[in-house]
């Protein structure tokens, strides 16, 4: 067994070998920096859990898809408001241990359904997250994306590495950022709570400010549909805590609240802008 991954890795390293000769090989391709300027009328918010998404759909008055999406466990929810299209889907409860389905592998399936089923021009991943403090995040703050990376994924051949990482680009609102007096951060995403040594020193190195489970699955399925995308953040939690369970659980209501707050400003920011 042991000799196969080994055959395997062989494999793929010769296959990148070439590529490795000069760094440039390794650029991203086709995955902008910027997007073009554009006017958005349907806006698509991703979101985890469901207590997640309840002020939200409060605070713009959707109401349920019912028929959205029949075989699976995630839910959609529609309506209109700042005369925007607005559409939520959330990823739902798993039937096998009914907890609510979380991480960046249901947050790939749930934009991709989502994508497809609404037809949205703008996706935004929305949700709790945590903070390094290092990078100044605080508790209550809401962050908006500049880049997102996963920090799990290590792959340690040339140009698989930088897939790992992926790296990829946030629509930048700067006056709606501006007026709203948001912060902006890069955005690292996992499938753990916790965060390792070697997560850390990723995390770092790739100036993360924010950590969460979701917006790398969202923005890379945004990036292979070529639908501009953002994550608004709202931290619960910074990695200075002793118990980030207990102070997760102790802010999620009020940050919860505040984000919801922030995506409906943000949303008539849009319109105008």
């Amino acid at each position: 067994m042991k000799q196969g991954i080994g055959f395997v890795f062989l494999i793929l390293s010769l296959l990148c070998q070439g590529a490795s000769l000069n760094a440039e090989s390794c650029v991203p391709k086709n995955s902008p920096d910027t997007f073009p300027e554009h006017t958005f009328t349907r806006v698509l918010l991703v979101v985890a859990m469901e207590d997640e998404a309840a002020p939200i759909i409060k605070t713009l008055g959707l109401k349920e898809s019912p028929d959205a999406f029949p075989k699976l466990p995630m839910k959609g929810y529609a309506g209109k408001y700042a005369n925007l299209d607005i559409f939520l889907i959330i990823n739902g409860e798993d039937p096998v241990y009914d907890v609510q389905n979380v991480g960046t592998q249901a947050s790939t399936l749930t934009t991709y359904l989502g994508i497809e089923f609404f037809h949205p021009d703008l996706v935004i991943s929305v949700g709790t997250a945590g903070g390094i403090s290092e990078k100044g995040a605080h508790i209550n703050d809401i962050y908006t994306s500049t880049k997102i990376y996963f920090h799990a994924r290590r792959i340690p051949i040339p140009c698989y590495a930088e897939y790992g990482l992926g790296g990829y680009s946030s629509k930048i609102f700067d006056y709606i950022i501006q007026k709203m007096n948001l912060k902006r951060g890069n955005i690292c995403s996992s499938d753990s709570f916790d965060t390792t040594k070697i997560d850390r020193d990723i995390i770092l190195k790739n100036g993360c400010a924010v950590i969460d489970m979701e917006s790398a699955g969202v923005a890379w399925v945004s990036m292979l549909m070529k639908i501009p995308m953002l994550a608004i953040k709202g931290i619960t939690d910074t990695d200075g805590n002793k118990n980030n369970t207990e102070v997760f659980q102790k802010n999620f209501v009020s940050v919860t609240s505040k984000l919801a707050e922030s995506v409906a400003e943000f949303l008539q920011y849009l319109k105008k802008d």
